[in-house]
């Protein structure tokens, strides 16, 4: 049995398995330096101990987790079809949401696509929580729709940050790709670790066996 580093009110005791795995990547590479953001953006920051980007962490009720890769076509289905479901949660604080934000298929791919766009949600998450799920719904809108369609580049995605409200510190810090390491050295090892792909979504620390394009069977799973 596996577990994610998750200090707080709840921790994730989680063992292997995948809902849907596209198998698994080793982490992508990248031929820059990132930025460290205490000297590129005034000291924004996100914590880098954790392995996930939480929203309506006061609630009480279900701990969810999404392992995302914004480059992959399932992930945009999933949220396509609950994302905003999630987002009314959230609202309602009626259970707290973790964004893992993963690079798995860069490697594969030979693209910096997935940690771009990962590191990219980090910082727009950094900016304001509130623009996290905006982010999220934009950046899949954009998503190629054949492999053979090229990735949205680093300034396409810093303007799809634009787009949703990002600021002027959070778009250098997309250009700067200061959350680079955090999602290939973080959060990438970690999901590898439990041995699924993507989607995946962990209930109260268990991974969600079901079948996520079966209709009410990720409410249900949800008590929604």
């Amino acid at each position: 049995m596996t577990s994610l580093p998750t200090p707080g009110r709840r921790s994730l005791l989680l063992g292997g398995g995948a809902v849907l795995a596209l198998g698994l990547a080793a982490c992508g590479s990248t031929d820059e330096t990132p930025s460290d953001p205490a000297t590129s953006s005034g000291g924004r920051d996100i914590d880098r101990s954790l392995t996930y980007l939480e929203l309506a962490g006061d609630s009480d009720g279900k701990v969810v987790d999404l392992l995302l890769d914004f480059r992959c076509p399932p992930c945009r289905s999933f949220m396509e079809s609950f994302g905003e479901m999630f987002r009314t949660q959230v609202e309602q604080k009626a259970l707290v949401l973790r964004i893992h934000p993963r690079p798995m298929l860069d490697l594969r791919r030979g693209t910096t696509f997935s940690q771009d766009s990962a590191a990219a949600a980090a910082a727009v998450y950094a900016q304001d929580p509130a623009l996290l799920l905006d982010f999220e719904r934009e950046m899949y809108a954009a998503q190629p729709e054949t492999p053979e369609q090229p990735d949205p580049d680093l300034e396409q995605i810093a303007e799809i940050a634009r787009s949703i409200g990002a600021d002027e510190t959070c778009l250098q810090q997309i250009r700067d790709r200061v959350y680079v390491p955090w999602t290939l050295d973080v959060v990438e090892p970690a999901a590898q670790e439990l041995e699924v792909g993507t989607p995946t979504m962990i209930i109260d620390g268990e991974i969600w066996q079901g079948d996520w394009t079966q209709p009410g069977a990720v409410e249900d799973a949800l008590g929604v």
